[in-house]
């Protein structure tokens, strides 16, 4: 079978759960590639993969730069509290601004490639409208379950681009993910009203890499729990500072509590150079194996960006989530609704506050075992390697 994997022109988009996909679908002995823009390209090509530059495709970044996109907020408040993900935004953005280029230049990539399979992640919808103008089955990777899919603004923008390429409008609000959708945390962390009987549970496998962790972080003290704390690679580098004052507060809570604080201050961020808050019992680094160091954590301090929030359900790590943007205020919302962490919003956030909140995760047995219970869970699903036959006989039986 030969299989077209899509996704937004961004890295955190692309490599968590399409490229995994895609190697096991090769593995399994399809014919793959992966289409997206230019500027992530490489990072297919590095795998091995083959990879089918986009040309009008750009990542939502670039569109917000170059002025096709205003952003919902004035940025300056990034860091300062935590902003909401506008559904109509999602909708002009993902769906509007972002699927037009991303169908187009699919329509003439798949004419050429010819799949008999299209799965796209979730955020993008080119891959969808290509395959639902073509009569290529389609099936969607769910890289962000909070995202408002199902929004009337969502419904009405993708009938918007339906139509310009000449099909019949949709009333229902799931129909992108109506045929297939392949989820990669347990079904618990889905709202009920969310749970579709097209979705399918999948475990995502550790990256095969022979990294070890850092030896300083192994030789941390062995006497009192590990926090983890990490805000994304990209939290210092929005204007104003983005989230500085963010972590100075967590290195300053983390040094107030009998524990040891692990802090990751973001790409390009040196510790040598930090000019933030320190403390005796936190170490500072630019990156951490973070996959790799929640195995041995007590408790995660977390933007709630999705990949993180599946990963630390699948190591069995209660949280606690700052949520700063996009949808990790409803990831946030999610987990302490199901109870495996707790929330702060940015603009309530205090040393007093999160003191409070990384106590209660490490000294609440309810909340523990509750991410036990996850982690099991997750143990539980099948791997990747059974994504395509099920993709292939769900798209099969919906057309």
């Amino acid at each position: 079978m030969r299989i077209l994997f899509t996704a937004q022109a961004s890295y955190s988009h692309l490599a968590p759960l399409v490229l995994p996909a895609a190697e096991s679908a090769r593995r399994a002995g399809h014919e793959v590639a992966v289409a997206t823009g230019a500027a992530v390209a490489d990072h297919v090509e590095k795998r091995g993969l083959t990879a089918l530059r986009l040309p009008n495709v750009r990542g939502l970044g670039e569109a917000l730069q170059n002025g096709d996109l205003r952003p919902p907020v004035d940025l300056s408040r990034f860091g300062k509290v935590t902003i909401e993900l506008d559904p109509e935004f999602f909708a002009r953005a993902f769906v509007g601004r972002l699927a037009g280029p991303s169908a187009r230049d699919l329509l003439d990539a798949a004419r050429d490639w010819r799949p008999d399979l299209i799965l796209h992640e979730s955020t993008e919808f080119g891959g969808y409208l290509a395959g639902e103008r073509l009569g290529i089955p389609h099936g969607a990777l769910d890289i962000a379950p909070m995202a408002p899919y199902a929004h009337p603004a969502v419904t009405a923008e993708l009938n918007a681009q339906r139509a310009e390429l000449g099909l019949d409008p949709v009333a229902d609000p799931w129909h992108v993910f109506r045929t297939f959708r392949a989820g990669v945390v347990p079904e618990d962390f889905y709202p009920e009203a969310n749970r579709l009987p097209s979705a399918h549970y999948y475990r995502v496998p550790a990256p095969a890499t022979d990294e070890v962790l850092d030896p300083e972080i192994a030789r941390l003290p062995a006497d009192r729990p590990l926090v983890l704390a990490t805000l994304g690679s990209n939290a210092t580098h929005f204007p104003g500072g983005g989230a500085l004052p963010v972590l100075d507060t967590i290195i300053e809570t983390l040094g107030e509590l009998p524990v040891t604080g692990v802090v990751a201050l973001g790409a390009g961020t040196d510790p040598r150079e930090w000019q933030g808050a320190r403390a005796g019992n936190v170490h500072l680094t630019s990156f951490v194996q973070q996959e790799l160091l929640l195995r041995s954590s007590d408790a995660f301090i977390t933007h709630a960006g999705f990949n993180g929030t599946r990963e630390a359900l699948a190591a069995g790590v209660p949280m606690v989530a700052l949520p700063l943007f996009a949808e990790q205020s409803g990831n946030a919302a999610r987990l302490q609704e199901i109870g495996v962490g707790h929330r702060i919003d940015v603009q309530d956030l205090t040393r007093a506050s999160l003191a409070t909140a990384v106590r209660s995760v490490l000294e609440d047995r309810v909340c523990r075992a509750r991410a036990r219970s996850l982690q099991r869970c997750s143990h539980a699903l099948p791997g990747l390697d059974r994504l395509v036959a099920d993709a292939a006989a769900a798209t099969a039986e919906g057309n």
